[in-house]
């Protein structure tokens, strides 16, 4: 059966590209699952999609546009835009989007990636901000979203002997995950927001969740009014320079082609629900041209893992680490549960010099400091030897840009309080509207201490790293463009799970061809050679170093047949295996249908998946269709097929209404999951329910 329908959909792929039909793969999908996979743990990137999706629901109008906000275009590489910066001034207003094919750099490719984050066309000045025009030209957006697994995990079904003998083993709550989120929108110069989420688990106005919610957040913003440039009090997060110093956004990871999503710079407002990685307090950026000056304070309490307590004050006086999750069900997760408090500040000075059309120059200094209430003490493995540890830390830097023509050059240099340095310097260079060249270089050293630092490199965090990059796009045909990366990179000191200092080598290529007006066909292989502990024998006390090597081939095409249909296919191969052993394979093959009729307000999107790996080396990530602001990124590994469905519908004139579900088999296990999260049977499904409504 399972060969069938490889076949079957196989051959789907062979007729689509005989065929004529315009489509476009998803390129944030495509960055989030190579940067899952690359990662030692899969990160939170609700705040980039949360972001991206706010900016395609609401486009960037490119005839308004200054040079924050068209550095806020998502997938453009620096050299593009300035380019594009540079045609604007030029040119002046644009009136369409197919004429930003004049500008150098941009293809249809380029064009139809960008697309859903800008608009084209006369925008009418915004009126004042008047209490009166608050009232009744402000935008608001409530979102509700429910969403259950099904059968129930074995946590929520255990008897009231084992409550009272083993509380860990049991959730108190109900496995519904429940998620609010209001916000306001006046133009670009007033925001608020307020978001509440409980986890699967979590009790509801009652036990350790007695304010209904088990996280809050929410922040009020005002921007672009005079010098003036944004005001937030409550949630935020902050990105300056190249994200060294200051940075609790995301940075997405080598991928083939360098110009992938990134959040944008600054101080920016946020409801994002991470437990984790947040800042809430106040921020402040004034501009007075070419000078902008940021500054930030943030407290807030934070879960980590209590090593030891205060006996005067009974408070916490030591902690092993952070506990980022998010979980509050057990007595255990609930210990952990706002252990400590955070202290967060600091500040940036920008400035920003353009002499003509050509030329523009920008300078930066930023300082980042915090302080725990706690001592952090890590755990003693050698790994760990120049990790953080102690109450407080400061840490400073400066960063420069220089932009000539189509050469983009860039570098931060940061210092951390104990002395140690790390900086990462780069070249971007386009010469002709057809090459495009990206070059970086870094060094972390292990003596580099940053808790706030989200830079590029392989490593979790920025420390304990040498590495240079380079990346080539070339447009070989008007409708064939080849693009390829290759990393070297080396670790002066160990790493978890490598008990000797190392490196290795990352390399990647990709050629996208737009087939047709309505079709691109995509083929990727990326491959990655590093270093890992081999399985210590009975007698040895030290573990012995061997190479892992990871490879991976997929073939995607985006076809869309007629206006209201879309279709893609994807094939993906993959292997992974430690050296003097032998390598894992793996594959995945899914296809994919997207209907969105002309005169019913319903769009329907389906997923049939079947996939087949042989151990978790050579899990494929797959990013799956979701509901608006949602995401999911599942590891697939084992053997198995997958149904996935979200239909889409409108209810009056201002409620949208999602239904999403999605089914999962596998043929090779009883049980799904581990641990009190485990499920009997071989199958599982997820449902989603989620309306929008906006007014």
């Amino acid at each position: 059966m399972k060969q069938l329908l490889l076949v079957g959909m196989t051959l789907i792929c062979l007729l689509y590209a005989s065929l004529e039909g315009k489509g476009q793969a998803d390129p944030l999908g495509d960055a989030i699952e190579k940067d899952a996979e690359s990662g030692e743990s899969v990160r939170d990137y609700s705040q980039l999609v949360e972001e991206l999706t706010e900016l395609s629901r609401h486009p960037l109008s490119l005839n308004r546009s200054g040079i924050e906000e068209i550095g806020a275009i998502p997938f453009l590489s620096e050299t593009q835009k300035n380019a594009l910066q540079r045609y604007l001034l030029a040119y002046g207003e644009v009136f369409s989007i197919y004429e930003l094919a004049a500008v150098p750099g941009f293809d249809s490719t380029l064009i139809r990636k960008i697309a859903p984050y800008i608009s084209i066309g006369a925008v009418p000045k915004n009126p004042p901000p008047t209490p009166r025009n608050l009232l009744k030209r402000g935008r608001h957006d409530l979102l509700i979203r429910y969403g259950r697994l099904f059968p129930a995990a074995q946590a929520y079904t255990a008897d009231d002997s084992l409550l009272n003998t083993n509380p860990e083993k049991y959730y108190p709550g109900s496995p519904d995950r429940l998620f609010f989120r209001y916000t306001y929108h006046y133009y670009d110069k007033v925001q608020i927001g307020l978001a509440g989420e409980k986890d699967p688990g979590e009790q509801f106005f009652t036990g350790a969740q007695k304010a209904g919610m088990d996280c809050y957040s929410g922040y009020l913003s005002v921007s672009n009014m005079g010098i003036l440039s944004r005001f937030v009090i409550g949630n935020f997060r902050i990105s300056f320079g190249q994200g060294l110093t200051a940075s609790t956004g995301v940075v997405l990871g080598s991928t083939p082609g360098f110009s992938s999503a990134s959040v944008a710079k600054g101080i920016k407002p946020g409801t994002s629900t991470n437990e984790g990685d947040y800042l809430r307090g106040i921020g402040l950026s004034l501009k007075f041209k070419p000078v902008t000056g940021s500054l930030f304070i943030s407290y807030h309490p934070r879960d980590a893992t209590v090593l030891a307590v205060d006996s005067a004050s009974q408070e916490p006086a030591g902690i092993s680490a952070f506990v980022n999750g998010g979980y509050h069900r057990t007595p255990r997760e609930i210990s952990k549960k706002n252990a400590i408090h955070e202290l967060v500040y600091g500040g940036n000075v920008d400035y920003t010099l353009h002499p003509d059309l050509h030329t523009g120059i920008r300078f930066g200094v930023t300082c980042i400091g915090w302080h725990y209430d706690a001592a952090l003490q890590p755990s003693p493995e050698p790994y760990r030897l120049f990790t953080f540890s102690g109450n407080d830390n400061f840490v400073a830097g400066i960063d420069v840009e220089l932009r000539r023509r189509y050469l983009h050059c860039f570098a931060e240099l940061s210092r951390s309080n104990n002395g140690a340095l790390a900086w990462l310097a780069g070249v971007n260079f386009m010469p002709d509207p057809g090459f495009n060249i990206l070059v970086k270089a870094r060094n972390y050293s292990p003596h580099y201490q940053n808790l706030f630092s989200n830079a590029f490199g392989q490593n979790s965090v920025n420390a304990n790293e040498k590495g240079i990059y380079c990346a080539i796009s070339v447009t070989l045909l008007p409708k064939l463009t080849l693009t390829g990366y290759l990393d070297l990179f080396s670790f002066p000191w160990l790493r978890y799970r490598v008990d000797a200092p190392g490196g290795g080598q990352e390399f990647g290529m990709m050629a996208t061809l737009q087939a047709t007006r309505d079709m691109i066909l995509q083929l990727r292989y990326y491959q990655k050679n590093s270093e890992r502990n081999l399985p210590v024998e009975s007698e040895a006390r030290v573990h012995q170093k061997g190479g892992l090597m990871s490879g991976d081939l997929r073939f995607d095409l985006v076809w869309d047949p007629f206006p209201t249909l879309r279709c893609q296919s994807r094939f993906e191969w993959k292997h992974a295996g430690e050296q003097g052993v032998l390598p894992q394979h793996g594959f995945l093959v899914y296809q994919q249908f997207r209907l969105q009729p002309v005169r019913w307000p319903l769009t329907f999107t389906g997923r049939f998946t079947l996939f087949d790996t042989r151990g978790y080396d050579s899990r494929i990530y797959v990013f799956e269709p979701e509901v608006l602001y949602g995401y999911s990124v599942p590891a697939y590994d084992g053997k198995g097929l997958t149904v996935c469905a979200v239909v889409k519908g409108r209810i009056g004139r201002f409620a949208d209404v999602w239904v999403r579900g999605g089914w999962i088999w596998y043929s090779d296990r009883t049980v799904i999951g581990s641990g009190i999260d485990q499920t009997a049977g071989n199958t599982r499904f997820e449902l989603t329910c989620q309306v929008l409504i906006s007014i």
